[in-house]
């Protein structure tokens, strides 16, 4: 065990004993860096503020019953790379909005905007969670297959055949509903 997670393990045991000051310790560890890491992924500062604070007020709870099986950095990366995914989920949102009117204006008139946001929000639904979460990054987000494979824990060959097999899933669906 490395000096690091020894100090992060003894802090959590103080926290879990009642001291709050060692969740202060934590937080003022670790705050910088989930919120420079939050930006670096494109987070704009007031959100990755928000996030942030939302990140450790999850771990006021979440602390009390850690098991210490894993590294906390690894604990806390994961809370971290969920709250990235819930920002990313939000903007696909807005993005899949801005593109269903543009391509009803131009291409689908025989729809609604209501039922070509639904035909794609079940079919990205019906690709596997992490071809669908690989996706949602690269398409809409624009993140690159190496920042994917970073984010994701995966393999660079894994996303690349990821997001082929999701491609061909996607227009296959998208083909049989319209």
């Amino acid at each position: 065990m490395n000096h690091e997670t020894e100090e992060d393990y003894n802090l959590i045991r103080e926290y879990q004993e009642g001291k709050e000051k060692a969740f202060t310790q934590l937080f003022t560890k670790y705050y910088p860096l989930i919120f420079v890491f939050l930006k670096n992924k494109g987070i704009p500062d007031t959100e990755a503020e928000d996030y942030t604070a939302e990140i450790f007020i999850k771990l006021i709870d979440a602390l009390k019953t850690f098991r210490f099986e894993k590294p906390f950095e690894n604990f806390l990366s994961r809370i971290v790379r969920n709250k990235i995914f819930d920002y990313y989920r939000k903007k696909k949102i807005e993005f899949c909005s801005l593109t269903i009117e543009i391509a009803t204006e131009t291409q689908l008139g025989l729809f609604e905007v209501t039922e070509i946001e639904e035909i794609i929000n079940f079919c990205l639904n019906q690709i596997k969670s992490q071809i669908r979460r690989a996706i949602i990054l690269s398409w809409l987000e624009g993140y690159t297959r190496k920042q994917i494979a970073d984010l994701l824990e995966l393999p660079i060959g894994t996303v690349h055949s990821n997001l082929e097999r999701g491609k061909v899933n996607f227009k296959n669906c998208i083909k049989g509903k319209l």
